[in-house]
């Protein structure tokens, strides 16, 4: 069920999600104004209000799949389903065999037929239909969260919304009326922090990386319609079938690491083990984490640490090898004014022309990762703990820019093209 909101809003959140969207998956260097990074950070924080960090936030083009997702020609993305990596009828045995385990209440597994599975951030989802209903089931590194299944259909009309499933971590499922070609899901009391764009397949969405306590509170933006969702279920209980040890938290910095993972839909989040503290600027210092191919990226100002985010390898993009990947994320944020139409608005927001490439180190001989520019000094990232921090210019997207990987001995095993370099 889905009762509609009071409209406040200064700058309409179909702007703001598809703005972030942009943001998050990249735009064009060739600006009108020729400084895109400026324009995409003061988008930014019109669109979520705080933090920016995305795999390409001012680079690496994306291919827009059909149908995309768009605004009024302007803010263009990938489809959901790509961004999602979604496929059609498939369950990777381990997946299903660890669905089958949790089972409960559930027809014999030669009975489940798979609709989608759908894997972002360390989440591995998979919608299921049985002969008594439709049920999820989420597969993290240590855990299986499995719903009992249910007969539940998508109530008549359009831009209908109904969430199912739930999960600690944050991962979530439902139904969506045929009409549906855009959805944004979001905490109503947190909207900036917690939101998520899911895939839309044969009436379900899948939102593998969403955000937890929705049953709180959660609104939807649904073909630039807002309303609040109501009946949203508490998370499905998860059974920890692989467990592991936890990472270190037991130093100062291993607990001020600790501190960007707090109430963030982080999966395993007992399993992230410090990077590096990188400090990028005078108020800046971006921490970094891993587990696996997965990096955690939180960004420290003033002090004040925002919500961590995770990232899968598959969307590293602007430093892309074989080597390192890494994404981009502004930081050193300066308050500027919006205008609108040449006229002074009401709105403040924030702008940055500093940029740093974060990432994995995915191959151990490295032990030195460094932009070089004709005419300006290398620099060097700071590396640690199979992560990295490169806080180089490469927001000027110079056609010379490059990132040279090299092993203990100075010789070189890579150099790499920054994204959107030509």
């Amino acid at each position: 069920m889905i009762d509609h909101l009071p409209d406040h809003r200064t700058l309409p959140d179909d702007v703001r999600m598809r703005a972030r969207q942009r943001l998050s998956e990249g735009m064009s260097p060739a600006a009108r104004n020729g400084r895109p990074a400026l324009i995409a950070a003061g988008v930014s924080l019109l669109a979520v209000g705080a933090v920016v960090a995305g795999q390409a936030v001012i680079g690496g083009s994306a291919d827009v799949a059909a149908p995309p997702v768009q605004y009024n020609g302007e803010f263009v993305g990938k489809d959901r389903t790509v961004v999602n990596h979604v496929e059609l009828g498939k369950v990777a045995p381990d997946a299903l065999a660890r669905c089958v385990a949790a089972a409960r209440a559930h027809p014999p597994a030669e009975q489940w037929q798979p609709i989608a599975t759908s894997h972002k951030n360390g989440t591995v989802l998979t919608a299921f239909r049985g002969p008594t209903g439709l049920f999820f089931c989420a597969n993290t590194a240590t855990t299986t969260t499995i719903s009992e299944p249910n007969a539940a259909k998508i109530e008549d009309g359009r831009r209908k919304v109904r969430i199912l499933f739930t999960t600690p971590s944050g991962t979530m499922a439902g139904l969506v009326s045929p009409d549906v070609s855009f959805l944004s899901l979001s905490q109503i009391a947190d909207s900036g922090q917690n939101s998520t764009l899911p895939a839309l397949v044969e009436g379900l969405f899948l939102a593998p990386s969403g955000f937890q306590k929705a049953e709180n509170g959660t609104k939807a933006l649904v073909n630039g319609e807002q309303s609040a969702v109501r009946g949203v279920p508490k998370p499905t209980p998860s059974v920890v079938d692989r467990p592991l040890p936890p990472a270190a938290r037991d130093t100062p910095e291993t607990a001020r690491f600790g501190a960007c993972l707090k109430g963030r839909p982080v999966p395993d989040a007992d399993q992230f083990a410090l990077g590096l503290t990188a400090k990028v600027s005078a108020t800046d210092t971006i921490i970094t984490g891993r587990f696996g191919d997965l990096l955690l990226y939180c960004r420290e100002a003033d002090n004040d640490p925002t919500p961590g985010m995770v990232y899968d390898l598959d969307d590293m993009e602007e430093l892309r090898g074989t080597t390192v990947a890494a994404m981009s994320a502004f930081y050193d944020f300066k308050p500027f004014k919006v205008k609108e139409g040449g006229e002074e608005g009401e709105l403040e927001s924030g702008g940055s022309t500093s940029s740093a490439a974060v990432g994995l180190v995915l191959d151990p001989k490295v032990a030195s990762i460094t932009y070089v520019r004709p005419g300006t000094a290398d620099v060097p990232a700071s590396m640690g703990n199979g992560t990295f921090v490169l806080a180089a210019p490469l927001i000027d997207r110079h056609p010379d820019a490059r990132v040279v990987v090299r092993d203990a001995a100075g010789n070189i095993l890579e150099t790499i093209t920054p994204a959107n370099v030509p």
